[in-house]
């Protein structure tokens, strides 16, 4: 007849092997047989023992049935909120797993997974009908409109495709791809590690060197057309602005050069271009070139000179002292904005004639029309002539 195995029964014999198996050990760096003292003793720690190794079972246990079992095996498939969802086209939706860190591409009319443990899309900003995804790791595109994988998950990196090309790294080097996976650029690139975003904009990609991390310009052969020797290069209403060493140039859309790399700032809008030069001037011009703005300031203040009039006034104890009274000075100061927002400071007449070039940290006026401008200490009159 067998006997019944109960948890009291099962722990009883836990127990007891614990207490045998701390005996057998102790022997072995001769340790004899205990006194009754000393087998109660033990008993208590082998017992002690196993209530510390059920804590520990059950922890464990615990933590794996709710980080495996349960979120994995369980509650993906019997929550209503399982997937957050991406729209890749009208019925095709990334759907990002709540509880995973898997995703999957569902087809919403056929009502079928399409594609299994897809860890992230991306599409493309011209609305390109591939999107690169990651799977296991790889990087590969699929088809937007109808889910399916287009080009396979093989490579390390890849780029969203940008006016029919897609920039992916093949075995450490940068090569660039078409719509069938076949390499259509291959001229020894290699992939920068600076967050590179490899694009092509009107027939133009941007890449960098990856000895000297500067940047320089492609075309769709892989030709440069502008040697990658620039800080950063963008595009913008049709101009190519770069930045050298915190001066910026300007190129047109041909690669003619419109100003040389000797500009502290240059803002390009819609309808003007704005110049900061060297000489701290800033002048603005339409996208023909014409200027619009020949003399281009920030801000302008009134200055105030002490004269040999004073006032008398009290000061908050109740005590008398003599002010001199301010007047405001015939000509008024300009400020210009330099590179990194640095102010430069010039003379103009109440008519906004210039009479001085923005080449001053400060100016302050000292007398009617005397001005003392920093930073060489310099008193120049209101017609901009040096006092000596």
């Amino acid at each position: 007849m067998k006997k019944e195995i109960t948890f009291k029964l099962w722990l009883l014999v836990l127990c007891k092997g614990i207490y045998q198996l701390v005996q057998k050990i102790s022997r072995l760096f001769g340790y004899k047989e205990p006194t009754t003292f000393g087998k109660t003793v033990w008993l208590i720690f082998a017992s002690c023992f196993t209530f510390l190794f059920l804590i520990f079972t059950g922890v464990i246990g615990y933590a794996f049935i709710d980080a495996i079992v349960y979120k994995k095996w369980i509650r993906p498939y019997t929550s209503e909120c399982v997937y957050h969802e991406k729209h890749l086209s009208n019925h095709i939706v990334f759907q990002d797993m709540y509880y995973r860190t898997e995703g999957r591409v569902f087809d919403e009319c056929l009502k079928k997974v399409v594609i299994e443990d897809v860890d992230w899309v991306v599409l493309s900003t011209d609305k390109d009908s591939l999107a690169v995804f990651s799977k296991n790791g790889k990087r590969g595109y699929l088809n937007r409109f109808t889910g399916e994988i287009a080009i396979p998950a093989v490579y390390t990196r890849a780029w969203v495709f940008s006016e029919g090309l897609a920039a992916v790294e093949r075995d450490n080097e940068l090569v660039f791809i078409d719509h069938s996976g076949n390499v259509v650029i291959d001229k020894d690139f290699k992939v920068h590690y600076d967050d590179p975003k490899y694009a092509f904009h009107d027939g133009y990609c941007v890449v960098k060197s990856d000895l000297s991390g500067t940047s320089g310009l492609i075309d769709r052969q892989g030709n440069w057309v502008l040697k990658p020797e620039y800080d950063n290069i963008s595009h913008e209403y049709g101009f190519w602005k770069v930045e050298k060493d915190n001066l910026f140039g300007l190129y047109s859309d041909e690669f003619e050069v419109v100003y040389d790399v000797i500009c502290p700032h240059i803002d390009i809008s819609e309808d003007v271009v704005e110049i900061r030069f060297p000489d701290h001037t800033a002048k603005r011009y339409d996208h023909a070139g014409n200027v619009v703005v020949d003399f281009v300031i920030d801000n302008v203040e009134n200055m105030n000179y002490p004269t040999t009039e004073l006032y008398t006034c009290e000061d908050e104890n109740g005590n008398s002292f003599n002010s001199p009274i301010y007047k405001v000075a015939k000509c008024q100061k300009y400020m210009v904005y330099s590179y990194h927002y640095i102010e430069y400071y010039g003379l103009i007449d109440r008519n906004g004639k210039r009479i001085t070039p923005p080449v001053y940290s400060s100016i302050e006026a000292i007398a009617e029309d005397l001005y003392l401008c920093q930073p060489h200490g310099i008193i120049v009159n209101g017609k901009g002539q040096p006092i000596k």
